[in-house]
């Protein structure tokens, strides 16, 4: 199976690192993956987009898409741009905490996750990007979610190793979001 996900927000909601991380335990899940960035000149509070396909076997071709098969939309405008170009049957997750409206689409599975909410009662917003991760894994079952355990070591500075477990509990809580179990990988 391929999966063709499109994460996008704006500066300063660690969307480049929930990417980076997200491509990182697809490979630890012993899958291939791919990861492209967009954004406006490393401008805090501009808007960012990253791509990561992930498949079980080799991804020829390019990292991006045009026609992705989930997207987690963290601000209104990642929405705007990207709700349209979802795939039949795709999945889109909303940070319903900035996102209030869903794009009037029945043929999605759209997740409505409360990111900034979950993050803050964890005690930092920086969190946020994490909650969202969690609900687009348990939406999509595009990796296990404590593959993303493995590789939280490896992404984060060491100066940042303290910030693990809590982490973990914003992706269990995003996951937690969920309707129903992921589908199967």
């Amino acid at each position: 199976m391929k999966h063709e996900i499109v994460l996008g927000g704006f500066g300063g909601q660690g969307i480049k690192v929930i990417s980076t991380v997200l491509a990182h335990a697809a490979h630890l899940a012993g899958k291939q993956a791919m990861m492209y960035n967009i954004y406006a000149a490393a401008i805090r509070g501009g808007p960012i987009f990253c791509t990561v396909l992930v498949a079980d076997e080799e991804i020829l071709g390019g990292p991006t898409t045009t026609t992705p098969t989930a997207v987690l939309a963290m601000d209104p405008h990642t929405v705007t741009v990207y709700a349209p170009t979802l795939r039949p049957g795709g999945v889109l997750v909303l940070n319903s905490s900035l996102v209030s409206q869903p794009p009037p689409r029945a043929d999605l599975t759209v997740v409505c996750v409360p990111t900034n909410a979950i993050a803050e009662a964890l005690g930092d917003m920086r969190y946020t990007g994490m909650v969202g991760l969690g609900a687009l894994i348990a939406a999509t079952g595009v990796v296990p979610l404590e593959a993303v355990h493995g590789c939280l070591e490896q992404i984060l500075p060491p100066y940042r190793h303290h910030t693990i477990a809590t982490n973990m509990e914003a992706l269990r809580r995003g996951a937690a979001c969920t309707d129903s179990p992921p589908p199967a990988p």
